[in-house]
């Protein structure tokens, strides 16, 4: 299911009617033969015109291409949502529970995500600071006047509370379907297991202030002030782009094992390469 939603200081519904383009070219050859000399004249002329538009056409068609293709998976959509809105914050990305994508001013855009998330999202009227979405379809929302999920680890819940009711304020929780999980705040970050926790003290102590951790059955990955570093290896083509394409400050790195990833500055720049 494909759906975009606009969140506002009302709830707004706004649906995607999509693109068409239609170019009828039409040419009637009405020319009067008067004499062999203009006749001549006229048909080459007019064999210009059409090529020129020809040539025409082709680029349009080409350059609309390149920015929009016809949805044949929630890929393709999301995909076609984030050229046209020219903006993404954070999301989520997930192999069996497709996408979401949310907006600099919260505008979302969902394919495949969990019903009771998007349902929530729907009517939340706050800031979406970050969303987390497992591959069993557990989710958790930071919104700036509510903290909330669904399936969640308990002791992460615990902690999130923890921090809260001591001042901070939360700006990342990620976990899996295993019960890891790893929260961060202003000015604290704790994690399920011992394996996190050092990876989260290594990137800190190589790459300073932490910033927003990301969380597969298989691996995780920190994003430091400056520097990036995984628990495993991470999938080939977020390593190709963090090595070889990177053109922005990160903020936030979703990815799953497969190697869909979405990557943004936290604000409207964002990189993404979706498999499905």
């Amino acid at each position: 299911m494909f759906s975009i939603s606009v969140k506002r200081d009302s709830d707004i519904r706004q649906n995607d009617e999509g693109f068409r383009c239609q170019n009828d070219i039409r040419q009637n050859d009405d020319c009067l033969r008067q004499n062999d000399d203009i006749y001549n004249e006229t048909r080459c002329k007019m064999k210009k015109t059409i090529l020129l538009m020809v040539a025409l056409l082709s680029l349009s068609v080409c350059a609309f291409s390149q920015q929009y293709v016809s949805p044949q998976s929630n890929a393709d959509y999301i995909h076609n949502f984030l050229t046209e809105a020219q903006s993404c914050k954070t999301g989520a990305v997930t192999d069996n529970f497709g996408y979401i994508v949310v907006t600099g001013n919260n505008r979302f855009a969902y394919a495949g995500a969990p019903q009771d998330l998007v349902d929530y999202l729907s009517d939340y009227s706050g800031d979406i600071w970050d969303v987390c979405v497992t591959e069993r379809g557990s989710w958790f929302v930071l919104g700036s006047t509510r903290l909330w999920g669904e399936r969640c680890p308990q002791a992460m819940i615990n902690e999130i509370n923890s921090y809260v009711n001591q001042g901070d304020v939360v700006t990342c929780a990620t976990f899996n379907d295993y019960g890891d999980w790893i929260v961060i705040t202003d000015k604290h970050w704790s994690a399920s297991n011992q394996s996190l926790s050092k990876l989260m003290k290594d990137t800190q102590n190589k790459y300073g202030f932490i910033r927003s951790a990301s969380m597969t059955n298989t691996n995780a990955i920190i994003v430091a002030e400056n520097g990036v570093r995984s628990l495993d290896t991470v999938p080939s083509q977020l390593d190709d782009y963090l090595t070889n394409n990177q053109t922005f400050d990160i903020w936030f790195i979703k990815f799953t094992d497969k190697g869909s990833y979405l990557i943004t500055d936290g604000d409207e720049k964002a990189a993404w390469f979706l498999l499905h």
